[in-house]
């Protein structure tokens, strides 16, 4: 029993599809001044599910979340050694 495949020719890229590639606006990624540093905390799963749930209902991440929440906290303490 032989199999017999047979290879046809690549088809051509369509035309519109090369022409929105060639003059689609590069996205600009502005690199940050400094490196940001990371930071990895452990808390508990259900307080993660938690925090995760109020991130999802307020269209966040979650690291913007805690970015914002440290901000604020050392704004607070800054203006309070005043």
């Amino acid at each position: 029993m032989s199999k017999k495949i047979t290879m046809t020719a690549r088809p051509k890229a369509k035309a519109e599809i090369d022409k929105w590639v060639e003059t689609r606006e590069r996205a600009e990624t502005e690199k940050p001044a400094v490196k940001p540093k990371r930071l990895t905390i452990d808390i508990d799963p259900t307080l993660h599910r938690k925090l995760k749930l109020s991130c999802v209902n307020r269209d966040i991440q979650i690291a913007d979340l805690i970015r914002t929440l440290i901000e604020n906290e050392l704004d607070s303490q800054e203006t309070t050694n005043l």
